[in-house]
């Protein structure tokens, strides 16, 4: 096996296309994100060719660092990470590809396993928790789907439709700051503070992103009487469309907005050619589960993973305890499909 890093932009683009189980968090495009958008992290991405010629990267991004320890996480904000490769994969070659993570110098290693990789890109030394996406499968077409959608949720969408919710492609800066003040509404009914969560600089500076990568980015807006009242954020790689970010206002809830929401993207990526619509995680809440499962989704266990350094583990718990807790993202992993609740 012979590593790479830092690893080249053309390659791992040529890995990430190639790559059948590849989300649009593997790809360079959402580290650029990251690190434009953010400037605490760093990318410290690795690729790896094994010993079958097959080419694999892993994303990496240094989160914190104390002294000369570094945390990693794979991907940015919990999203999914772990092995992307463009060919056959064993999981002893997986194995040692992680293994150059786990060393004296990294404080911690986080991340979320994806759902649609094989079971042997995925090394669950550290395993310490479970999480649920919940992924809806276009394998035919839209009304086929759309029948099986349990009733409520079929139902509820053409309440919605007939109550005036629509939903299109936000197109200006004024579409983005309508969303941010949904947005900014549901932190305030979820019980948060005005710290909590995305600044309105990190989403405008996704709309930037938006408008150079179309078909890899898109906000979708719920309109009601003409005005913007929600939406979520959809990310587009390969076979995969992931719900990523999501909120309406109270009132688009009580009109059934995001189910209009959800089925409209799912149509549009059936329509498009896409195998997989990922509702995400729900950081195992009841109710936000049998939201997503009223699409007919299929459960994917992924593995939540974190390595810690057995040398700085008893300071990083003093450290941690002497500090207080200040929420400052709502994607940690856990959370990533939460602001999708239909609360």
């Amino acid at each position: 096996m012979r590593i790479i890093q830092p690893v080249d932009q053309q390659l791992w683009w040529e890995i990430a296309r190639a790559c059948p189980y590849a989300t649009f968090f593997h790809t360079p495009r959402w580290a650029e994100i990251a690190c434009r958008l953010n400037q605490t992290v760093r990318d410290r991405t690795i690729a790896a060719i094994f010993a079958n010629g097959t080419r694999a990267v892993l994303p990496l991004l240094e989160i914190r660092r104390y002294g000369p320890f570094a945390a990693l996480m794979s991907t940015f904000e919990g999203c999914y990470g772990g092995i992307i490769a463009d060919g056959p994969v064993d999981a002893r070659d997986a194995e040692r590809l992680y293994r150059q993570v786990y060393r004296w110098n990294i404080s911690n290693f986080y991340y979320l396993a994806n759902p649609i990789a094989p079971p042997e890109t995925i090394d669950t030394t550290y395993r310490f928790g479970d999480e649920i996406a919940h992924v809806l499968h276009l394998d035919s077409d839209f009304d086929t789907i759309f029948s099986h959608f349990d009733k409520s949720a079929r139902t509820n969408y053409r309440r919605g439709v007939r109550e005036g919710v629509r939903i299109r492609r936000a197109t200006s800066p004024a579409d983005y700051e309508a969303y941010y003040r949904a947005y900014r509404d549901a932190v305030q009914r979820w019980g948060y503070d005005h710290t909590y969560g995305y600044s309105w600089e990190f989403l405008s500076g996704l709309f930037a992103f938006e408008r150079q990568y179309p078909n890899e980015i898109v906000l979708w807006v719920v309109e009601l009487d003409g005005a913007v009242v929600g939406g979520t954020v959809a990310f587009y790689w390969n076979q995969h469309v992931t719900a990523w970010h999501g909120t309406v206002t109270r009132e688009a809830l009580k009109r059934r907005a995001m189910v209009v929401l959800d089925v409209e993207i799912a149509r549009d990526a059936a329509a498009r050619g896409f195998r997989y619509y990922d509702l995400n995680t729900s950081a195992g809440i009841e109710g936000v589960m049998q939201y997503k499962r009223n699409f007919a989704t299929t459960d994917y266990v992924i593995a939540r993973c974190r390595y810690r350094s057995p040398l700085l583990i008893p300071f990083i718990a003093l450290k941690r305890n002497l500090r207080p807790h200040s929420p400052h993202s709502e994607h940690t992993g856990v959370r990533s499909g939460l602001p999708l609740a239909n609360n």
